[in-house]
C-alpha cells in the first residue's frame, strides 16, 4: 500500500498554461488622450502661476526700490519700521508661492493617481477578452513577443471608455493653497 501512495503522489502533474501580456505603463501615462491632457493643463497652470509671481515680484522690486529712494528722507526709526513690514511682506508672499505651487503639484498628483485607478477596469477588460492570466508592466519583462504587448489596444480603450479628467482652473488653485495651513504660522494646524 505505501508503494501505491509513492506512485500517485510521483504522478504527473498536467501542465498548466498562461497566458501573458505585457503592456507599457510608461506610454499609458504619457500617450492617452487623458494623460495629454493632464500635462496640457499643468503647463498652462504652471505658466500661469509663473506669470503671478513674475507680477509679485516686479512689485516687490518697485517697492524695495522705493524704500532705497526713501532711505535719505525718512526718520531712521520711520525708515526701519517700513524695512520690516517689507521684509514681513516678501516672507508672506514667499510663503504664498510655495503653497501655490504646492497646492498646484497636489492636484496634478491625485489626478494621475485617480487615472491610474481608473486603468484597472480597463487592463482587466483587456486581461479577460485575450484570455490572460495576467498583464505586467513591459519595463518587467526582460525578453518577449512583440506580439503579447498590449498597450496600444489599452490606450485606445482608455481613449473611449474612460473619461477626460477634472481640471482645474488657477483659481481654484488659489483656493486650495489659501485653505492650506501656512506651515510658518502654527497655530493654524
Amino acid at each position: 500500500m505505501a508503494l501505491a501512495l509513492l506512485t500517485i503522489s510521483l504522478a504527473p502533474v498536467a501542465a498548466q498554461t498562461f497566458e501573458v501580456l505585457v503592456v507599457s505603463r510608461g506610454r499609458l501615462l504619457n500617450e492617452t488622450e487623458a494623460a495629454r491632457s493632464l500635462l496640457k493643463a499643468e503647463i498652462e497652470l504652471t505658466a500661469e502661476l509663473q506669470r503671478r509671481v513674475d507680477a509679485v515680484k516686479a512689485e516687490l522690486t518697485a517697492e524695495e526700490e522705493e524704500l532705497t529712494r526713501l532711505r535719505a528722507t525718512l526718520a531712521r526709526d520711520t525708515f526701519a519700521a517700513r524695512v520690516a513690514q517689507f521684509d514681513r511682506k516678501v516672507r508672506t508672499e514667499r510663503r504664498q508661492t510655495q503653497r501655490r505651487a504646492a497646492a498646484l503639484q497636489n492636484v496634478f498628483r491625485e489626478a494621475r493617481l485617480k487615472l491610474l485607478e481608473q486603468l484597472g477596469p480597463v487592463l482587466e477588460a483587456v486581461r479577460v477578452d485575450r484570455g490572460a492570466s495576467v498583464i505586467i508592466n513591459s519595463d518587467q519583462a526582460l525578453a518577449g513577443d512583440p506580439a503579447i504587448d498590449v498597450t496600444d489596444e489599452v490606450i485606445a480603450r482608455v481613449n473611449s471608455d474612460v473619461p477626460m479628467p477634472e481640471i482645474p482652473d488657477i483659481n481654484s488653485i488659489e483656493e486650495a493653497a489659501m485653505a492650506a495651513p501656512d506651515p510658518a504660522q502654527p497655530d493654524q494646524q
